[in-house]
């Protein structure tokens, strides 16, 4: 069996990697929504947002149309997905009118954010689990 050499993680398939980033983005959205909450009272500022499912629907939407090529022979696909991603806090958006902030609003938006995040360890901390049963079945 031929070794593919693309310098990734061999047990971190593409499912895992789309974990991984979407715990990237819920940190930064989580950071965001802090600065929001922070500056409620600050006048003249602007809410800020990370459009996370948007661009994560045109990274992978952007990678299945135009797979790269790693390695002589070797052409990546679903996998690349987001390996070339977008960085999560470059993608930080103002929106909304200077001090239209609603606390209560931003404060639903932290704990919904919060709920996805666990649920993404979770999903990520039983890829991992399933792995070690494998590899443990192995021996």
């Amino acid at each position: 069996m031929e070794t593919i050499k693309s310098g990734k993680n061999m047990f971190m398939d593409s499912t895992s990697r789309l974990l991984a980033k979407a715990l990237d983005f819920r940190a930064a959205r989580q950071n965001v929504i802090a600065g929001n909450l922070a500056n409620a009272e600050t006048p003249g500022y602007v809410m800020k947002e990370i459009p996370f499912e948007k661009e994560l629907q045109k990274a992978i939407d952007d990678t299945t149309l135009k797979p790269v090529k790693l390695e002589p022979g070797y052409i990546k696909g679903n996998e690349a997905i987001l390996e070339d991603a977008y960085d999560p806090n470059k993608l930080i958006r103002e929106y909304g009118k200077p001090n239209e902030l609603n606390i209560d609003s931003e404060m639903a938006k932290m704990s919904q954010n919060n709920l996805l995040y666990e649920v993404s360890t979770r999903l990520l901390s039983k890829k991992f689990e399933s792995l070690k049963t494998v590899i443990e079945s192995r021996r």
